[in-house]
């Protein structure tokens, strides 16, 4: 289970907003000068994301919760969104070139189709799967009061 803190900053009936500060390792591993991650993670750290979770714990505003999901269900979404269209790309344009014997600009194309077929696949895949709980965060357990909230 990967785990994240976070903060409820609202209530919406009987899911909470929940407000996490994207985190990174990066700072004590010894190779990140030379790491894409290394280099996204100091783009992207401090920066804000909100999600909206069952409340299943009964929180209020303010207070602190550990969410989790599923290891493996982030490995499929990851699958999905990263590797598939790529790998649509990468046939379309094998095809093409193998069954049609045609010039570049063909198999560039090719490529450019199975790449966008790629993608609204897993633009399908993500509506069929919008409201599948197996995906979303769940609220794992309280934390405590946010030190803001007794200022």
């Amino acid at each position: 289970m990967l785990e994240e803190a976070g903060s409820v900053v609202a209530l919406d009936g009987s899911k909470a907003w929940v407000q996490t500060i994207r985190k990174s390792a990066c700072s004590s591993c010894e190779a990140k000068s030379g790491c894409g991650q290394g280099v996204l993670a100091s783009i992207s750290d401090g920066k804000a994301n909100q999600v909206l979770v069952d409340n299943t714990l009964n929180l209020n505003v303010g207070d602190e919760v550990l969410l989790g999901i599923p290891e493996d269900m982030l490995v499929r979404a990851s699958f999905m969104v990263y590797f598939l269209p790529l790998l649509t790309m990468i046939l379309s344009a094998a095809a093409t070139e193998k069954w049609l014997s045609v010039g570049d600009g063909w198999i560039a194309l090719a490529g450019g189709l199975g790449l966008l077929a790629g993608f609204v696949v897993v633009s399908l895949y993500s509506r069929l799967h919008s409201n599948d709980q197996r995906f979303c965060p769940k609220m794992i357990r309280s934390i405590g009061r946010s030190f803001l909230n007794n200022v």
